[in-house]
């Protein structure tokens, strides 16, 4: 691992364990549930422990590679790696971070202001969060496939269909196990 992502993995990690820490205190006082077995303090504190413990793992592997790499020249390795990345295409999109927050605001506020569904907004919004971040080849690839039902165009939208997958999966899947067995009331339309 390069030690510059070490350095901003450890300032991410730790903006994440204030929040999580922020949600804990902010649930430890809610009351217990009336009506469901778990009540609605125990949830987010459960998810905000195992968001902290996964943290901590990073920020571990994070400190441990910058003291492995305390040297500030580039290394035979990390040199190679760049050549790798600059010949694979991949390149750093900042820009995708901001949009994908934007877009999790979205998501949040027609949830909040119950438009659609819990199950419709998530599917969609993850659909078009694994869609954007995939980019346009594998999308105009799909809609090839799709129209002109050619399988040559099979390989190249195999990621928008799996993704389309996925998204209905995680969608309904968490609408259900939500609603059915922790009795959670989600957002309706």
């Amino acid at each position: 691992m390069d030690p510059s992502i070490a350095k901003r993995d450890i300032g991410l990690m730790l903006f994440i364990i204030a929040a999580c820490i922020a949600v804990l205190v902010e649930s430890w006082d809610l009351p217990p549930g009336t009506f469901e077995p778990l009540g609605s303090g125990p949830v987010p504190q459960a998810i905000a422990f195992v968001i902290i413990g996964l943290c901590l793992i990073i920020l571990l592997r994070a400190l441990i590679t910058l003291a492995r790499h305390a040297a500030p020249t580039k290394t035979e390795e990390q040199l190679a790696l760049e050549a790798e990345a600059a010949a694979s295409g991949f390149h750093a999109r900042p820009w995708s971070a901001v949009a994908v927050l934007a877009f999790s605001g979205l998501y949040v506020g027609i949830l909040y202001l119950g438009l659609f569904g819990f199950g419709v907004v998530t599917t969609v919004f993850l659909l078009f969060i694994i869609l954007f971040l995939l980019g346009a080849a594998p999308v105009r690839a799909f809609l090839s496939l799709i129209t002109s039902f050619d399988r040559a165009h099979w390989p190249a939208a195999k990621p928008a269909v799996i993704a389309i997958v996925i998204s209905v999966v995680m969608g309904f899947g968490c609408e259900f196990i939500f609603t059915e067995v922790f009795y959670v009331d989600l957002p309706t339309g």
